[in-house]
């Protein structure tokens, strides 16, 4: 019995002698976080960053700033937070666009494997519109009639385009494939927009985010949604999903952050958009921009198959154009 005892004291000195592994602890920021936006002021992608930024800061109790870095498309603003140190206090906001720009082998970097998925915040509907003024002028009144009417006047109905390669003109390729329309260049949106409004172009495809007030105007008119099913907004609108036509792009903005951030500050931050994306305040910024028929809130694992899928889809649409200038092994043209 006296052994006994002594062996187990001599156990509980051992024990007490091993230090007690710590659960990690959760992260927390304890300076400013910079969101970089690779777009400028007033834009969709800074409109989008902006009252996220507003909603982030309450939750993590540091200060959020949005940092604009135009240029180059968005790829100055990549560059710039590739140059950033992956500490946890920098992030980006990302778009189908710079997915585009990397197979194109824009940047230096290969921002697939270069920059990680935190958190998708919208999702738009991408919307062919047409012009009141040019749709009065040439007799049709909705897509299917703009159909029929091109085909018997190919060429003779115009689409504004502000990428010749981009995500809109893949939407107008799998929307109209067949029908021979021009197509003709804008550098800006509000141009494009101001050019269907008085009837110098006959189409656009565009986001219902950024032109929902030209349609309530009565000045543009919303021809066919490219969507799934139809929009809760615009319910007598046809869509390609019923009309068996397989064009569902539309546009989405994520947040990002360069590859070797810690694990759980990307969780942090996944969290905080997570509550943020709950609030009031966020929920009226989905309706009033129209971003409530989609999925706005994902996390990273959605975010993270979204981009994928979008990676094989431009693969394959820029490799039909001869314009794929980055493929990767893991992705089929076939």
């Amino acid at each position: 019995m006296k052994k006994m005892m002594v062996l187990l004291m001599a156990m509980v000195m051992l024990f007490a002698s091993v230090p007690m592994v710590q659960a990690e602890e959760a992260w927390k920021f304890e300076r400013k976080v910079d969101l970089v936006c690779p777009w400028g002021v007033g834009g969709g992608a800074d409109s989008t960053l902006r009252p996220m930024a507003d909603l982030l800061k309450d939750i993590l109790g540091v200060q959020v700033e949005v940092l604009n870095v135009e240029g180059g498309g968005g790829a100055n603003g990549v560059e710039f937070t590739y140059k950033q140190p992956a500490d946890g206090y920098t992030f980006m906001l990302g778009t189908q666009s710079l997915i585009l720009m990397d197979l194109q082998d824009v940047f230096s970097m290969d921002y697939r494997t270069e920059f990680v998925p935190v958190a998708k915040l919208v999702h738009s509907v991408s919307i062919i519109a047409g012009s009141k003024k040019a749709m009065e002028q040439k007799g049709y009144n909705s897509f299917s009639e703009m159909v029929e009417y091109v085909k018997a006047n190919p060429f003779q109905v115009s689409v504004g385009m502000l990428t010749a390669t981009g995500a809109d003109s893949l939407t107008l390729l799998q929307t109209i494939e067949g029908l021979d329309v021009m197509e003709v260049p804008y550098t800006s949106g509000s141009e494009m927009n101001s050019a269907l409004m008085g009837g110098h172009i006959d189409m656009m495809v565009t986001g219902t985010d950024e032109i929902s007030g030209l349609i309530e105007s009565g000045d543009v008119v919303p021809l066919v949604a490219c969507v799934e099913q139809r929009m809760k907004r615009y319910p007598d609108l046809e869509c390609t999903g019923e009309l068996g036509i397989d064009s569902f792009i539309g546009t989405w903005r994520g947040i990002y952050a360069k590859n070797g951030t810690p694990q759980a500050a990307i969780d942090a931050m996944e969290a905080a958009i997570e509550k943020a994306s709950q609030d009031p305040k966020w929920q009226e910024f989905l309706v009033q921009g129209a971003y409530d028929e989609r999925v706005g809130f994902e996390p990273s694992e959605g975010l993270k198959a979204l981009e994928e899928k979008e990676y094989t889809t431009f693969s394959k649409y820029l490799n039909e154009q001869g314009l794929l200038r980055k493929p990767y092994d893991d992705i089929s043209l076939d």
